[in-house]
């Protein structure tokens, strides 16, 4: 098997099968994104104990990579510290060259 199979085989699965779909009843934190040229939607709920990802969830419509990449995002950070988070974010960003604008906590830029 390919490369690039293994990464379509993965996209399907959490397409097909997406982990932490859904809402949360009192979320801690929600953000809701959309990409008008192609429609694409996303919602995110967090729930937060002890400064790490307790709870995360995602609703939303669109095409089956941002989808998979939704449900790919709250595997990779339930139970993450919220620095663990953020890293996450900048690293990710860093890789698809998308400039940062993370607000810390005091609402501050990073």
């Amino acid at each position: 098997m390919s490369l690039d199979e293994l990464y379509r085989q993965v996209i399907l699965d959490h397409y097909r099968n997406p982990r932490r779909s859904g809402t949360l009843v009192a979320p801690d934190a929600h953000a809701d994104g959309n990409n008008p040229l192609c429609g694409d939607e996303i919602g995110v709920s967090v729930n937060v104990q002890d400064d790490r990802v307790a709870e995360v969830t995602f609703q939303g419509a669109g095409c089956s990579i941002s989808q998979s990449s939704a449900s790919m995002m709250t595997a990779a950070v339930k139970g993450k510290t919220i620095a663990e988070v953020r890293a996450l974010t900048r690293a990710f960003k860093s890789m698809m060259s998308i400039e940062d604008t993370i607000a810390d906590d005091a609402g501050t830029e990073p």
